[in-house]
């Protein structure tokens, strides 16, 4: 647990509720809706400034899987329904009410009226469009709309999605960034140029995308969302993202006035930074997972026996206590902790011995084990050095590999790699997506169980059943079944069920991490 002698610390402390919504419609008021009465005071204006650790690698968002992009394409896109203020429910986007058919196959969803930010009105066309997009074979996110039989604009302002057979995270699905929608006529005109130059109907525009280096994002003056004080969201003048790798680096950065808000602080500068006059120190309970990924097609780590030696002789507990300072849980499954997570299943303990056994089996003859890090995390690299060593005291030969930070994710989706410390968050409320995205084999994405090979049929089978269900204690023994299945097979090394850490000072107003990982900019304020 953290330390009990902060003085503030807010803790995010989001339920894992399954949101029943399948047989709800929705209704949310516009802003064009007269009838708003403001709800408190803001300061509109003002620039904020936000040290981050991962940059961008595109807005366009049909392309990626990474978190640096992900986590600004939301303030810049809509999709038709959005995950809420804590990221654990659902609320209406782009589509302020919707319903379902009896026979849980067909969804109507209404469109507010919206505009990108180009002032061209957002149409039922743009819709199908960036769905029928998502869905193209090649693209990373196409598995989750698998289930989608068509998508049809009944009018300009009326979508209908008629579904194979039922999908029971279906909403939660077209809250996904990957569902976001682009304007057809735009994207059509410079397919290849538009995630460096996005027009999106979110309360952000990116007036700068300068890589490596920085974004800068202004308000969508188009934007249909009103705010506390009636008038269109967002509050902020300007919020200028810069990229600082090195986590020192950082948090020097913010101690220095540079930074109003930096994200992901270093576990052991928590308490110095919570020390500061005027700053907040956040920890934000998320659905997140902090784990060692693991090439199964690699000759090493295609043995069991071998994987499974490495979980036996990770020393998790010495992971949590000396690089996560007691921030986090241990973890018992290969996935966030989430809705449908599972106490019942086992954890694997710190063994030696066993380990040892499990090499024995392997017929493991000293051969290197690269645990590739990420440059400038020092996190990251206190991990792989307490794995290395308590990997060594078994006898297996492994050692550290520093890349640069921007690289890691590529040569894990090109399989380049052996051992790779990471982690993963959720895009949606619902187990399905990861589920899927890192254990089903079977599922046609770009991301090959998340970069881990990892192909068991039982378990395809099984969550194929999962998310054809709306029965909640059904899905419920299903997922704890993967949950026990792909753990025990070894799939990855799972470190700590870890949380955000962010700091900012007191002076910015409705900051929060939610549980899909990311922040909802959109009514952040500066009270100066």
């Amino acid at each position: 647990m953290p330390n009990p002698s902060f003085k503030r610390i807010i803790r995010s402390l989001m339920v894992c509720i399954v949101p029943m919504l399948l047989f709800m419609a929705f209704v949310s008021v516009s802003a064009q809706d007269d009838a708003c009465t403001p709800s408190g005071e803001v300061t509109r204006g003002g620039e904020l400034r936000f040290g981050r650790w991962e940059e961008p690698l595109t807005f366009d968002p049909q392309v990626p899987g990474d978190n640096g992009s992900i986590y600004l394409i939301v303030q810049v896109f809509d999709t038709l329904v959005r995950p809420d203020a804590t990221g654990t429910g659902l609320e209406p986007g782009l589509a302020e009410s919707w319903e379902v058919s009896d026979d849980e196959l067909t969804y109507t969803f209404h469109l507010r009226d919206a505009m990108f930010s180009t002032g061209e009105p957002v149409t039922a066309a743009d819709v199908v469009f960036s769905l029928e997009r998502a869905r193209e074979d090649g693209r990373g996110y196409a598995f989750l709309f698998a289930p989608f039989n068509s998508i049809t604009a009944v009018d300009d302002k009326t979508v209908e999605i008629t579904l194979n057979a039922p999908f029971s995270p279906m909403l939660s699905t077209v809250s996904v960034f990957a569902a976001s929608i682009v304007p057809q006529a735009v994207v059509e005109a410079d397919p290849d140029g538009f995630g460096d130059a996005p027009v999106g109907s979110g309360p952000f525009m990116v007036e700068e995308y300068s890589r490596g280096n920085q974004v800068v994002l202004v308000p969508n003056p188009y934007y249909w969302e009103l705010g506390m004080d009636c008038e269109l969201l967002p509050y902020l003048d300007r919020i200028t993202v810069q990229y600082i790798p090195e986590s020192n680096s950082r948090v020097l950065g913010f101690r220095n006035g540079d930074f109003d808000v930096i994200a992901i602080v270093p576990y052991n500068e928590a308490a110095s930074l919570q020390s500061m006059d005027g700053v907040t120190v956040e920890v934000a309970e998320l659905y997140r997972l902090d784990y060692v990924y693991l090439n199964h097609e690699d000759p090493l780590l295609s043995n069991e026996s071998f994987r499974l030696a490495l979980n036996y002789a990770a020393d998790r507990q010495a992971i949590l206590d000396l690089v996560f300072f007691g921030f986090g849980e241990l973890p018992n499954g290969y996935m966030p902790k989430m809705n449908f997570w599972s106490a019942d299943v086992p954890l694997i303990p710190y063994d030696p011995e066993r380990a040892a056994e499990l090499l024995v089996e392997a017929g493991y003859n000293g051969e290197l084990l690269e645990i590739m890090i990420p440059a400038g995390d020092a996190p990251s690299e206190q991990i792989a050095t307490i794995l290395q060593q308590s990997w060594a005291a078994v006898g297996i030969n492994a050692q550290l590999l520093e890349v640069e930070s921007s690289s890691t994710f590529g040569l894990a989706a090109a399989g380049d790699y052996q051992a790779l410390v990471s982690y993963i968050t959720s895009d949606i409320n619902d187990d399905d997506e990861l589920a899927t995205l890192q254990a089903d084999g079977s599922a046609a994405s770009g991301f090959f169980s998340f970069f881990s090979r990892y192909n068991n049929p039982e378990v395809n089978d099984l969550l194929a059943q999962a998310r054809a269900t709306s029965d909640t204690a059904e899905r419920a023994a299903l997922y704890a079944q993967v949950q026990d299945i792909v753990y025990n097979d070894g799939y990855s090394v799972p470190l700590n069920f870890s949380p955000y850490v962010n700091a900012y000072y007191d002076y910015v107003v409705g900051w929060q991490n939610i549980s899909t990982g990311w922040w909802w900019l959109r009514e952040v304020w500066l009270d100066q």
